[in-house]
């Protein structure tokens, strides 16, 4: 008889696959003031776009990536 039910490990090896088959992005940042940043800008460095494509966080609204879910 098959159990239909998943476990959680299941489905945390299902998440660490997704994690592995996820695309990956070269990016580079920059900072409004080097000394005392109040802006973060993201952006892909190299790209065949024709579009210009960027990403601004104003520090106050920032998160630390370790409490990124």
């Amino acid at each position: 008889m098959n159990d239909v039910t998943e476990s959680s490990s299941d489905s945390e090896s299902e998440s660490e696959r997704d994690l592995r088959e996820a695309p990956t992005f070269e990016l580079e940042h920059l900072v409004d003031d080097e000394t005392d940043p109040s802006e973060l800008t993201v952006f892909a460095p190299a790209t065949d776009a024709l579009t210009t494509e960027w990403l601004t966080v104003d520090r106050t609204d920032a998160v630390p990536l370790d409490r990124v879910r």
